[in-house]
């Protein structure tokens, strides 16, 4: 699928609609081959975010981040979050 799309000058929407209409005209047992494997990937994905949390790493990343929104002031609306530069 990707290399289809490669090199054409599409809006992410357009991009969207090409896969979705892909995605329909799989047979449903491909699709499920398919959603297996994005949970498996899901469930990869989230052991490690909860185990990357406990690190050091992670704590300094997150002073990092609320020194910078203190300095940087923050405003929320809509579920948003906007950062202005300071």
């Amino acid at each position: 699928m990707r290399e289809q799309l490669k090199g054409q000058e599409l809006s992410f929407t357009d991009m969207a609609k090409v896969v979705g209409e892909k995605w329909q005209l799989l047979s449903a047992d491909s699709r499920e081959l398919y959603e297996k494997r994005a949970g498996t990937m899901k469930e990869t994905f989230n052991s490690e975010f909860t185990s990357y949390k406990k690190t050091d790493k992670y704590a300094q990343y997150q002073d990092y981040l609320a020194e910078f929104k203190a300095k940087n002031g923050q405003q929320e609306g809509n579920g948003l979050t906007i950062l202005f530069p300071g």
